[in-house]
């Protein structure tokens, strides 16, 4: 049987804090074999299940049933934007600078051609 992604996720998700299974079912109310049969895909939690895991993790719903969760979307990391847009624009100097350097080349290379005639 293949796991669906839910039972992916609450095992990584559970796994990330380091938990036991029974540790994981206190912390939401359930039972350590709940736990352990959606970890196995056997069956899928409840909607209020869903929400308590999504809320102490700080995740949305449709990122833990939908597709299979990274270790920095459950650390809740994210890449800084002001950063990323600092290197779109370095990027760009840089672009412009090579083609600035390549046409200076080509215009070096015209001259020599042109004086050694």
């Amino acid at each position: 049987m293949q796991k669906t992604v839910i039972a992916k996720n609450f095992k990584k998700l559970r796994l990330f804090k380091s938990l036991n299974q029974t540790e994981f079912a206190e912390l939401f109310d359930i039972t350590r074999s709940s736990v352990g049969s959606y970890e196995e895909g056997r069956a899928e939690p409840k909607l209020e299940t869903l929400l308590n895991v999504a809320d102490y993790f700080k995740l949305k719903i449709d990122d833990i049933v939908r597709k299979e969760l990274t270790v920095n979307q459950i650390a809740g990391f994210k890449y800084p934007l002001e950063e990323s847009i600092k290197n779109e624009q370095i990027f760009s100097q840089i672009k412009s600078m090579a083609a600035k350097i390549d046409s200076l080349e080509q215009a070096i290379k015209e001259f020599t051609v042109k004086k050694t005639k």
